[in-house]
């Protein structure tokens, strides 16, 4: 595979763990190799930055705490008793409410790529973890394209990713980055917070 593949392959892994670190916590949070994986995914794309935040995120994770910590610390930050302090949706950060017009506009670029929010996934459709998921596919389909050399669907894709990524991860992403780094207590999830940031901000400045 060349380098720009690979690349390309790492980003659409980074999106996809991304996606993944910010749902719910569960008790495979302690098992399986997403960990290893993003450190794989960031040595690929040269971002030193991140990889110290994988360690520390790799030794908490390897305590002897249960899950139900994480629980803990998710709901505080993402839900809270009566608000978050972080909220995880795009429209709170840009027009301070749910479902607002950028809402709007997330679910329609997810319908001119031929994808919608899955049933299974019972929140809204701007949350973090559903739009690092939509990045995940758009790089994925840019790369089995160009594997194809396909150059229309390569271009239509990368359009589409270059373009979701300027009009909504980049306009609310460091907002909430800050938002964990002002509230959250567990290395997790302030590390989490600062490889989001960083991962975002250097695919932002390479769009």
């Amino acid at each position: 595979m060349d380098e720009s593949l690979a690349k390309l392959a790492a980003r659409a892994e980074v999106y996809r763990l991304l996606s993944q670190a910010y749902y719910t916590p569960q008790a495979n949070f302690f098992k399986g190799d997403f960990l290893g994986l993003f450190k794989k995914a960031f040595d690929t794309l040269s971002l030193d930055p991140c990889i110290p935040e994988v360690t520390n995120m790799e030794f908490y994770l390897q305590a002897p705490q249960e899950p139900v910590e994480l629980g803990v610390e998710y709901t505080r930050l993402f839900r809270g008793p009566v608000q978050a302090e972080a909220y995880p949706y795009e429209s709170m950060y840009i027009e301070g409410e749910v479902m607002g017009k950028s809402t709007l506009d997330v679910v329609r670029r997810y319908g001119d790529a031929g994808v919608g929010v899955s049933e299974e996934f019972k929140d809204l459709p701007d949350h973090i973890s559903a739009e690092l998921e939509f990045m995940h596919y758009l790089c994925a389909k840019e790369f089995e394209a160009r594997q194809r050399e396909d150059r229309d669907e390569v271009s239509r894709f990368h359009i589409m990713g270059s373009s979701f990524l300027r009009d909504h991860l980049a306009r609310w992403v460091p907002q909430l980055s800050e938002h964990i780094l002002q509230h959250a207590t567990t290395p997790y999830y302030l590390s989490l917070a600062r490889m989001t940031r960083e991962f975002v901000s250097r695919e932002v400045a390479e769009a």
